[in-house]
């Protein structure tokens, strides 16, 4: 009873609400229709999308926040934590991943962006997810010798991002890099260096993935010789983008940018009745539309095979910003520190330590009030500080409790979001359009 009487004041903290989400009432009601086709091909991708539904549900478990001073609380339900799928938690991910390359990876000094594009022929053979790897390893040679031949005495620092997808959630496989432009000193120091052409890089990225697809058994020779000799290439290497040495905020979101969702939920609608999903976006250059209209279980196949492979690296760090290099650096510090005395540093660091330990566990707060612009650790009704008082995941407790704040549904109706207002104020035909695999 100290739980019921405790929850009679809780209200519900809720920033999103996760069953009038367009991408939650697409996955529930055509799931099923995906297993039924043999849609499904990876087991990451049914565990993402039962996760997913799970996602935001209180029925599933939840936390109380309790605020001490005046006795306010709510309840906060249990995320899915998948990748490149959920909207939410992806979201989250971005904007950590923001604040810890630029604390913890990036130098204060000058960043170039490279995308490496492949031409619309090869894309489906990157379907193998493996080979996406290897793509990954034939940018980073082209980099490293790029910036070796300029100045041998120096160490590149670049990380590699690997995306999958374009503006209508096509399957586009590109590389995205993060380079510092120019190259470390073993002492540390930097010295900017002249842009490496693109067109220097594009030749040698042409023949580079030629000769890996061959190896691979993926085209032929003589096939691989046909596109040496196009003109037109379809291979692309873009440098344009340049972060200044003093603009922190800006590293932070290209670095969030290279990592972003593959689709926007605010650019998808999902019709209900007709079971159709509509997302508008850039005007894509080959389907000559800006928007994708199809059957949600097409929309969601589309979507699932953007979802990387359990464990599979879609972020890589080469040269000074390697794990290795990082990890000779902090160590070589922390010898420093010894060897000059400074044994009252090594005492402090382990207070600094568990101080960070606690700050983690707010971590989640802090991203809310990232994404919502509201923290959610300050009571809404004194102003007090609020924090975690109980865990509850056993089905009969979250039953009771919600029953008695009248929240129990456990399958609500599906309903149009409130942004419904399409076809009735479009003039797009509601006809189906399918994206060839090469678009």
């Amino acid at each position: 009873m100290g739980c019921m009487e405790a929850t009679t004041r809780t209200g519900v903290y809720r920033p999103r609400d996760p069953h009038s989400s367009p991408l939650y009432q697409c996955v529930r009601e055509h799931y099923d229709e995906l297993e039924a086709v043999g849609a499904i091909h990876r087991q990451v991708e049914r565990l993402v999308l039962d996760r997913f539904i799970d996602c935001g549900d209180l029925h599933k478990g939840f936390a109380r926040i309790y605020c001490d001073t005046c006795g306010h609380d709510y309840l906060l339900a249990f995320s899915c934590k998948t990748r490149y799928f959920c909207p939410s938690c992806h979201q989250k991910r971005m904007l950590a991943y923001g604040d810890w390359v630029e604390d913890e990876v990036l130098a204060v000094v000058p960043h170039r962006q490279y995308v490496f594009t492949v031409p619309k022929l090869l894309r489906p053979h990157f379907h193998q997810r493996y080979r996406l790897g290897g793509f990954c390893r034939i940018v980073a040679r082209l980099l490293s010798a790029a910036y070796k031949e300029a100045a041998p005495w120096g160490k590149p620092g670049y990380i590699l991002f690997v995306q999958t997808f374009g503006d209508l959630v096509n399957f586009h496989p590109h590389i995205h890099a993060l380079v510092a432009d120019g190259v470390f000193a073993e002492s540390g120091a930097f010295r900017v260096l002249p842009v490496v052409p693109p067109i220097l890089l594009v030749g040698q990225l042409r023949h580079a993935v030629l000769d890996y697809l061959v190896e691979e058994e993926a085209i032929t020779e003589d096939f691989a010789h046909k596109l040496l000799s196009w003109k037109h290439s379809g291979f692309s290497v873009d440098n344009k983008v340049c972060i200044r040495a003093d603009d922190a905020e800006g590293r932070k979101q290209l670095a969030r940018y290279m990592i972003r969702n593959p689709f926007s939920l605010e650019k998808m609608t999902y019709k209900v009745k007709q079971g159709v999903v509509v997302y508008r976006s850039k005007l894509h250059a080959t389907l000559k539309r800006n928007y994708q209209l199809m059957p949600g279980a097409e929309w969601l196949k589309l979507l699932i095979r953007h979802i990387p492979d359990k464990g599979e690296h879609l972020v890589r760090y080469y040269g000074w910003y390697s794990s290795r290099c990082r990890g000779e650096r902090r160590r070589m510090l922390e010898e420093s520190e010894i060897e000059e005395g400074q044994q009252a540093n090594v005492a402090m660091d382990q207070q600094s330590g568990l101080a960070f330990a606690i700050a983690a566990r707010s971590a989640w707060a802090r991203l809310i009030k990232k994404v919502y612009e509201v923290d959610p650790l300050i009571c809404p009704h004194c102003g007090g500080e609020m924090r975690f008082l109980a865990v509850i995941e056993e089905a009969p407790v979250i039953e009771k409790i919600l029953r008695h704040i009248k929240a129990w549904d456990p399958r609500p109706p599906l309903r149009a979001p409130p942004n419904d207002d399409w076809p009735e104020n479009s003039q797009i035909p509601l006809t189906y359009h399918p994206v060839p695999d090469i678009a």
